[in-house]
């Protein structure tokens, strides 16, 4: 791939996770709201390409919604592991 080929894809890698990120900020508690996010980020990866960045990138962004799902259910005292 040329450098701006290159630069392309490396945009829409980023902006495939940012925009997940905001529209499924904040997790919420409810497993039907996991499901669909779940398909979601599937849907976001097939939609940019599912490369090996995008793809790491979509990961990272679900862990970290995860955590927040975590962190948001233990302070609702809601804490079962």
């Amino acid at each position: 791939m040329s450098p701006e080929e290159y630069l392309k894809q490396h945009q829409k890698a980023f902006r495939t996770a940012f925009d997940f990120l905001t529209s499924h900020f904040p997790p919420e508690l409810d497993p039907a709201w996991w499901e669909k996010a779940a398909q979601d980020v599937s849907a976001a990866s097939i939609e940019a390409g599912e490369n090996k960045l995008v793809i790491g990138l979509l990961i990272g962004v679900y862990d970290y919604l995860d955590d927040e799902y975590k962190l948001r259910r233990d302070l609702n005292g809601k804490a079962d592991n």
